[in-house]
């Protein structure tokens, strides 16, 4: 109960009422969406509830089976139901209300039992991205509730796991609080809240690391061991996230040197740091490999896009730089307004114009809010992050995903440069001179502004959705 209280002062501490009022708000939004999307059908939605289902039976690791296949048994039940939105999906079809009740009600009282299903591109993932949704199914699970009430309690434990973990990074981060609270609240950020992706732990587990590393640079000298030993301890879950998320770690950087007594003990931190990341990734992924050109069969073959990489650099290098020119313009259109995740119309894109005047609303926060935090060194550090980290997330899907003859990387999403964006642009940000004697009510204007962009879209989307789930 301590810590509860402890945690509680932290943010009332830490969170000013701009950001309260903004978190409650786009909560209230993230509630709609979970009821109103239509079951299975956000981002890859139906593979990572499997997943989360699985954690939530106790089955934190993955069964292996032929073909280098990955799943485990899971309670049928739900399958059963489940399986009822796969059907209309595939046959590009609405599904509805009284339907799907009507078969939560008639399997209530089946005999139990578990079907065996595969899902390798989430079977393959840490449980660590899943505990907030997996506890949602688990204590709906405890309450005998039905499938449905389940299936909606995972979705609402994702949003309240995204909610306290998005308070916790804004209350730690010494510099562009608002509009890293904007870039991580986009209509596609809080879809994907709202449904299973694993996505919000994923972004936010990892930005809470290097949240942590800013920090530690406005604490007083009595605090820093705690936040030290804190940045060592999130070491080890990002590497977990995703492979290539372990880059991150090399925002122990940022930890200035002086706070040691030597640089040997420096250097001994930042290698313990960065080792047990990589450590921790290599690991899982050599357990638990992910190959998705081959579970989604995309014709792909890794061994023949890295033996063009070595032998062919120059082929390469424009293949790069092309995905780049091409990509930019729609990877932003995509990180705003994408909903779904299967064929149409259960896949859309909505509001380009509306995230245009968003983003120069995200750059006006980050040019007029308060900065903790400044400095040309670890303003570089943030931008050679966030700049590698886009062309790591890149190279992942050249070697595992793109195939031979490609001209360009195949496979992105917006969603997949979250991290880079909010990394980038934090590192622009303390690169800017202070702003004096700006209002805290035009941080609040912009804000507001953003907020309406957002609901302007997410009630669009949830328009379309009547038609599909009515």
């Amino acid at each position: 109960m301590n810590y509860i209280n402890n945690f509680l002062i932290f943010l009332k501490r830490n969170l000013r009422p701009i950001e309260v009022i903004y978190l409650t708000s786009i909560l209230i939004i993230g509630i709609f969406l979970v009821y109103r999307v239509t079951p299975v059908s956000g981002i890859d939605e139906e593979f990572h509830f499997y997943r989360a289902q699985q954690i939530s039976q106790g089955d934190l690791f993955a069964q292996r089976y032929p073909n280098h296949m990955f799943g485990g048994g899971l309670d049928a039940h739900i399958l059963t139901w489940v399986h009822y939105f796969n059907s209309n999906r595939d046959r590009h079809q609405p599904s509805e209300m009284n339907v799907a009740a009507q078969i939560a009600e008639d399997v209530q009282n089946a005999p139990k039992h578990q079907d065996v299903v595969v899902f390798p591109s989430t079977a393959s993932y840490s449980p660590i991205m899943y505990i907030p949704s997996a506890t949602g199914l688990l204590l709906a699970k405890l309450l005998h509730s039905k499938v449905d009430t389940k299936y909606y309690a995972g979705r609402l434990g994702n949003l309240i796991g995204y909610i306290l973990l998005l308070s916790i990074v804004v209350a730690i981060l010494p510099v562009g609080r608002l509009y890293f609270l904007a870039i991580m609240s986009t209509p596609t950020a809080l879809h994907l809240a709202t449904t299973y992706s694993a996505d919000p732990v994923t972004n936010l587990g990892s930005l809470l690391f290097l949240a942590c590393c800013l920090k530690i640079r406005t604490v007083t000298p009595e605090e820093r061991k705690i936040w030290l030993r804190l940045i060592i301890a999130l070491s080890v879950p990002l590497g977990l996230f995703k492979l290539t998320c372990s880059l991150l770690s090399f925002g122990c950087l940022l930890v200035p040197i002086s706070y040691f007594e030597t640089p040997k003990k420096y250097a001994r931190f930042c290698f313990t740091v960065v080792g047990l990341s990589i450590l921790s990734a290599v690991v899982w992924n050599g357990i638990y490999p992910f190959n998705p050109a081959h579970y989604w069969n995309t014709g792909g073959d890794p061994k023949i896009q890295i033996h063009t990489m070595l032998t062919n650099p120059l082929s390469f290098l424009h293949e790069i730089t092309e995905t780049y020119r091409v990509g930019l313009h729609w990877w932003g259109e995509d990180a705003w307004g994408r909903f779904g995740g299967g064929p149409a119309p259960l896949f859309f894109k909505i509001g380009e114009k509306t995230g245009v005047i968003a983003v120069a609303l995200i750059v006006l926060l980050a040019f007029f809010d308060k900065r903790g935090v400044s400095g040309r060194f670890p303003a570089m550090i943030l931008i050679a992050l966030g700049l590698s980290y886009s062309l790591f997330t890149i190279l992942a899907f050249y070697v595992g995903f793109t195939h031979f003859g490609e001209p360009t990387v195949s496979g992105l999403q917006g969603r997949y440069f979250f991290l880079s964006a909010a990394t980038i642009l934090g590192g622009i940000t303390m690169l800017l001179p202070k702003t004096k004697n700006i209002p805290e009510k035009l941080n609040t204007i912009f804000l507001g502004l953003y907020f309406l962009c957002v609901m302007h879209v997410c009630i669009e989307a949830t328009g379309i959705y009547a038609h599909l789930w009515n």
